[in-house]
């Protein structure tokens, strides 16, 4: 058995690894379970700044030595002072994303002094709520009315190679564009079941960087115990 940890900001990443990449995990024999960083007193996500990521998934590493840490954080909004943020604008998404995850991977494994292998960084392009353009028309049966709303939402589709393109203005990012719904999109109620209806694999073959990700937890191995990590005091 292999033990995941992912690392996300509120309680839609929470809902969607416990009722959407758990179980198909589990077939692989990897547990995974959800930690959310605590960013306000609701847990309703955001500001997440280096620091408070480095030292949360830092000290979830310490705590163990024989589980595997992930995170499951939106490219969209994030803080500056992750390092690639800044200098990597204009380039494609998955590009972007995969230089910040570097990054972050470089800092964590400086802080928690443990085995590199150990963290899987993920940066979602631009956010959750892409994976949901892989189907729009399973995202419009949530609701009754959406199904006559859904133009614009598959036009926003068609415009981009992969729902991953879908940009990040603060007006035309995708959790922007499902906002205009009536009866409103909620992302903590229709997120998670969204992806659901959808499933893994339509979402995996229409959204390349969560595939990438996606295959690369699904065959982490079993990892031995070792000796404990030296505890720092960072």
């Amino acid at each position: 058995m292999v033990e995941l940890i992912v690392v996300g900001e509120g309680q839609t990443e929470e809902t969607f690894v416990r009722d959407v990449l758990a179980p198909a995990l589990s077939a692989n024999r990897i547990y995974a379970s959800a930690r959310l960083i605590n960013t306000s007193r609701e847990q309703r996500g955001g500001a997440l700044s280096l620091e408070r990521v480095r030292k949360f998934i830092g000290h979830t590493l310490r705590q163990r030595v024989d589980t595997y840490v992930t995170t499951l954080i939106d490219l969209y909004g994030l803080d500056t002072t992750f390092r690639g943020v800044t200098d990597s604008k204009g380039q494609a998404p998955a590009a972007r994303a995969t230089r910040i995850e570097n990054l972050l991977h470089e800092d964590v494994i400086a802080f928690a002094q443990c085995r590199p292998e150990r963290f899987v960084p993920h940066v979602q392009p631009h956010e959750f709520e892409s994976l949901l353009f892989s189907d729009v028309s399973k995202l419009c049966e949530l609701e009754p009315g959406w199904r006559q709303q859904s133009h614009p939402l598959i036009a926003a589709r068609a415009a981009v190679d992969d729902p991953e393109w879908i940009n990040d203005s603060p007006h035309t990012a995708p959790s922007k564009r499902l906002e205009q719904l009536h009866p409103r999109y909620r992302k903590v109620r229709h997120g998670p079941v969204a992806a659901a209806r959808i499933g893994l694999d339509r979402i995996r073959a229409q959204c390349p960087h969560f595939r990438q990700w996606y295959d690369r937890i699904a065959a982490l191995p079993a990892m031995h115990a070792q000796r404990p990590n030296i505890e720092y005091t960072s």
